[in-house]
């Protein structure tokens, strides 16, 4: 099955690229067209010295034909894999979107970024803003392999975000098993002020319950189209607690490659509603994270 062209953003930081290894397993898989971007960022030098007929025009298109020599020997030609490689100056999370809206990208591949100074660390790092305006699914690559996924976890809750990140996963890896992960987050001071009520264990316990099986019950049918799409049916496990923290437990124990999770994104509060769980396992995952809106 097709996903449409894949855009895959390289920051060139080092010699080898997980997000490069990536995207090319993609490519291949679903015989997707893949379109390599590198941002130039900043200015051009302007130290003291430099000579005067330096010619600023001329230093550009080195730097960029540098940087599109460096994406060759990445990809190593990429034998029957249609490529193309993009290097432009500017704001990389602006160049990524505009090269994945002209492209019509199916899957947009970033790795996670870090906050590089106070700007970054206010308004958010290039992954950050990707992730939070990208009206696509984002695949973040944390890991260095670039296997096959082999088990996909999805966060799954009761949004059209979660349910499309789950399509998307399953459109990505269509073998994997998966396991549709949902927290029931009881918060601990409803659970004491039962106790100073004078609610017996037994009876907070047996709410408890109800609620994780009243939570199964509606999974399962928000899901049930998702289950059928599955090439094994899925598991579905209820944990109790936050949903981040969760995610994050499951990412770093080996049950899962793939952590799949919506978020709202494209709109002026998206920052503060992908921190509550997305921004939490982008972050601290153990494994690649697909993201859609």
């Amino acid at each position: 099955m097709s996903i449409g062209p894949i855009v895959a953003a390289l920051a060139l930081e080092t010699e080898s690229d997980p997000v490069a290894g990536r995207a090319l397993q993609l490519a291949r898989r679903h015989e997707a067209r893949l379109v390599l971007v590198h941002a130039v960022e900043g200015d051009l030098p302007h130290e003291p010295g430099l000579p005067g007929s330096l010619d600023a025009a001329a230093l550009k298109r080195m730097l960029e034909q540098d940087a599109a020599d460096r994406i060759g020997r990445l990809i190593g030609g990429a034998p029957g894999t249609a490529t193309e490689i993009v290097v432009s100056a500017g704001k990389p999370h602006r160049i990524i979107e505009e090269v994945a809206e002209r492209e019509g990208a199916g899957l947009v591949v970033i790795g996670p970024g870090k906050a590089r100074n106070l700007r970054e660390k206010v308004f958010g790092s290039t992954a950050d803003r990707i992730v939070r305006s990208m009206q696509r699914p984002v695949l973040v690559v944390r890991s260095p392999r670039a296997d096959p996924y082999r088990r996909l976890v999805v966060a799954a809750d009761f949004s059209a975000a979660s349910q499309a990140a789950a399509e998307a996963a399953l459109s990505l890896a269509p073998e994997a098993a998966v396991e549709l992960v949902h927290a029931v987050d009881t918060p601990l001071a409803f659970e004491q002020a039962m106790r100073r009520a004078g609610t017996p264990q037994a009876e907070i316990d047996r709410y408890l319950r109800a609620r994780a099986g009243e939570a199964r019950a509606r999974i399962s049918a928000a899901f049930a189209g998702t289950i059928a799409a599955a090439a094994a049916r899925p598991r579905l496990r209820i944990v109790d607690g936050p949903a981040g923290a969760a995610l994050v437990r499951i990412s770093r124990s080996g049950r899962a490659d793939l952590i799949a999770l919506g978020t709202q994104g494209g709109n002026a509060i998206s920052q503060a509603l992908l921190g509550s769980v997305a921004r939490h396992v982008l972050r601290a995952a153990g494994c690649d994270v697909l993201v859609s809106a």
